[in-house]
């Protein structure tokens, strides 16, 4: 990744329902004497650190150091018991696994935790929302993403931890698509300003959703496009497939089973692929696994989701009638989809080759097919530029 030195200060405020929460996006050696100020003004009896053996040790000393000059501060680990007293804050280090940890210890205390994410996943998704996999979280007092904590993430780390950027502006800000289009990276070496606008890009996105579906079982349902394959793919434990990847599957594969279904149009379809190829997210399935595999994982009483609609459909999946438009059925963003257009789905990414020399993904299901292009209208969508 590149690293320019150069300080960043960006701020948005984030509403979920009628509560909101600041965000600060954040970089530069002035921006740690400013942690310590915020700390003070919390006054706090204790501050807990609850951090992983992944976070690199010089962050988390950093962060005590800062926090300490403000209330006594202890670090403890996320899979630990230590007991938090009520007056303390709690503040989660570390990704999504450590912040999901953090949400269920907030619970006991007087105010909400202090989240500081260090990895793009947890900036541009988990930390921005209320709800996990416990359920609705508490109110963070402060999100704070600050960007010297990529400078010393894995290679090969960055570009697939922009998974949540790639599916936002196709399925909640279209508008975006060109801006994101000239700045994506295959090699994933990105500035800390093109990294600082991706987040803020991420915030205004679900600030727009969420202000209205704060439990996002309604349109804000839209950040779960993609996810279904994903997690199937998470079940069948491909270990050199990074999560990112994964979503970037289950983009392609939502997005053919909607052109199956005669919702997105064949222009849609090619928006994707392109964003995908900026983005340079594979666009096959990794070996061994199959179309069937997932297939299975999909349609089976434990991989199977929550249906809406069709009776006889299988599995519960987030499509899109445009970009940025997710097909509603009965007020909801879970359409119903059967397996034979699951199964069409799947072959777009499927890696065999056919008899003709090409991927099933290559070919247009309609025969319409128009080629990638580099302007994609779309609705109106947050502006983070």
């Amino acid at each position: 990744m590149l690293s320019s030195r150069s300080p960043v200060a960006l701020d948005r405020s984030i509403g979920s329902g009628l509560a909101r929460f600041p965000l600060q996006i954040r970089a530069g050696a002035a921006s740690w004497d400013e942690l310590t100020g915020i700390a003070r003004r919390l006054a706090a009896d204790r501050f807990v650190v609850v951090s992983d053996p992944g976070v690199p040790a010089a962050h988390a000393h950093r962060v005590l150091r800062h926090l300490g000059a403000a209330a006594p501060t202890d670090l403890v680990r996320a899979s630990g018991t230590d007991d938090v007293p009520p007056g303390a804050v709690i503040v989660g280090l570390g990704g999504t696994s450590v912040l999901d940890a953090v949400a269920e210890r907030a619970a006991h205390t007087r105010r909400g935790p202090l989240l500081l994410p260090t990895t793009l996943p947890a900036m541009l998704d988990t930390a921005l929302s209320l709800v996990g996999p416990g359920g609705p979280r508490r109110l963070p007092v402060l999100v704070r993403a600050q960007l010297e904590f990529l400078d010393t993430l894995a290679p090969g780390a960055v570009r697939p931890g922009l998974y949540a950027l790639v599916r936002n502006v196709l399925s909640v800000c279209p508008a975006s698509y060109d801006q994101v289009c000239a700045r994506l990276r295959p090699d994933g070496r990105y500035d800390r300003t093109a990294l600082a606008s991706f987040i803020a890009l991420c915030a205004d996105a679900r600030a727009a959703l969420t202000c209205y579906d704060p439990l996002e079982d309604g349109p804000a349902g839209a950040f779960r496009y993609g996810h279904a394959v994903a997690d199937a793919l998470r079940v069948l434990g491909v270990g050199a497939l990074r999560y990112g990847d994964a979503v970037a599957l289950g983009l392609l594969v939502a997005a053919r089973c909607a052109r199956s279904l005669g919702l997105l149009d064949a222009e849609g379809e090619a928006a994707h692929r392109e964003l995908l190829a900026r983005w340079g997210a594979s666009d096959v399935l990794p070996a061994p696994v199959t179309t069937q595999d997932v297939l299975e994982v999909l349609t089976t009483a434990g991989g199977a989701q929550e249906l809406v609609g069709d009776p006889d459909s299988t599995v519960g999946m987030v499509l899109l009638d445009t970009l940025g438009q997710p097909h509603v059925f009965g007020g909801h963003t879970v359409a119903a989809v059967g397996r034979n257009t699951l199964r069409a789905g799947l072959e777009a990414v499927a890696a065999a080759p056919d008899a003709m020399g090409s991927r099933p993904g290559d070919r247009d299901p309609a025969g319409t097919r128009s080629g990638p292009t580099s302007h994609v209208p779309g609705a109106p969508g947050p502006a983070a530029w």
